[in-house]
């Protein structure tokens, strides 16, 4: 059975790579469409999403502390390279898009433009490292076993106890950071990185031309979706073939890819609330993914059969939980602020940042 506390974690974390959709597609779509027709309400989005996407990071990692508490300073030790470099790069790229939207404010569009162009490699470079963390997690190609007697010893205790939040924190560490190591290389370029990261990239394309709603760019919308859903089942067929098994023989991802394309009619027709359904829909992709994973991370590190007869490949990350009281008392917290940070500074932005703005350009132009 499906943990839900796991899926409670993918609430924030599709929330959050849904509004990076959005600022990233801005970008990625500068050089590809007509650059003076959708340019004032680009910049009115990516003015309205700074506060959205800060304020969305803090809740995914406040969310990882509270429900994986266990294992977190062992994933800050092995992974601090992809870590860093997310921090790192986010910050450059949220720079030049800052600085692009003061020279536009000064009048200076040619220089808005370029700043917006050397932005473009460090949204690039975020989505692959925020990928690449994504997809180490779940399939485990990156990490190597230094230790396989301890991991396993380790691991076939904390089952017999009940999971890693009634083990000493301490013995945590040990296991898993002295059977554990990173190989960096191989965690970045290996063959499902690149494939599920160029599916991402294809709907972001066709996210873009239905957020914006241009017309001109519809055929590339359709196309980018198409490879979107075929090489998401390419990389999971070969990669994570349990979440390859539980899309194609759940009627609901099949519902799910046919109203993705009927989506592509709404900029035909400027149907009212696209950008709100498009949302809704991607926020509920990321939720599906969750569910189809069974909760098992490391599947390609762990086979099948090692914790115990008749075990799925990978780790359970119901194991991962912190300890019962404070998990309920912060998923209770959580989910309260939860609201503040995903319904109260979306509106908030929107409303202040993103409405007033249009409104403020509407005016100006009546006046010329």
């Amino acid at each position: 059975m499906l943990d839900p506390y796991f899926l409670f974690f993918f609430i924030p974390l599709s929330w959050f790579a849904t509004m990076f959709f959005i600022e990233a597609g801005s970008i990625v779509m500068i050089p590809i469409c007509r650059y003076e027709q959708y340019r004032e309400k680009m910049l009115y989005v990516l003015g309205a999403m700074w506060a959205i996407i800060a304020t969305s990071l803090v809740y995914l990692v406040v969310t990882l502390d509270t429900v994986y508490a266990p294992v977190l300073y062992v994933t800050g030790l092995i992974l601090y390279v992809p870590l860093m470099l997310v921090i790192i790069l986010l910050g450059f790229h949220h720079f030049f898009i800052g600085t692009a939207e003061g020279a536009g404010n000064l009048g200076d569009e040619k220089r808005e433009k370029l700043l917006l162009y050397v932005a473009l490699p460090f949204a690039l470079a975020v989505a692959y490292s925020g990928v690449t963390l994504f997809t180490t997690v779940f399939s485990g190609i990156g990490f190597e076993i230094t230790n396989a007697k301890l991991l396993l010893k380790g691991l076939s205790a904390v089952l017999s106890a009940g999971g890693f939040q009634n083990v000493n924190y301490q013995t945590v560490d040990q296991v898993l950071a002295g059977s554990l190591a990173a190989n960096y290389v191989e965690m970045y370029f290996n063959p499902f990185n690149i494939v599920f990261f160029l599916a991402i990239v294809f709907y972001v394309v066709y996210f873009t031309v239905i957020f914006y709603g241009i017309r001109e760019r519809l055929i590339l919308g359709a196309l980018g979706l198409t490879l979107a859903h075929a090489l998401f089942l390419a990389s999971t067929a070969t990669w994570l073939p349990q979440v390859f098994q539980n899309a194609i023989s759940n009627a609901g991802y099949w519902f799910y890819v046919v109203l993705t394309y009927l989506m592509l009619i709404t900029v035909v027709k400027n149907v009212p609330f696209r950008q709100m359904w498009l949302v809704i829909l991607t926020f509920a992709g990321g939720m599906m993914f969750g569910a189809f994973t069974n909760g098992q991370i490391l599947v390609d590190l762990v086979p099948a059969g090692t914790l115990g007869p008749g075990t799925p490949a990978g780790l359970p990350a119901a194991a991962l939980l912190t300890n019962p009281a404070t998990l309920i008392a912060g998923v209770v917290v959580l989910s309260m602020a939860g609201i503040l940070v995903i319904g109260g500074v979306t509106s908030v932005s929107y409303k202040v940042l993103y409405k007033a703005k249009v409104k403020r350009a509407a005016k100006e132009a009546v006046k010329v």
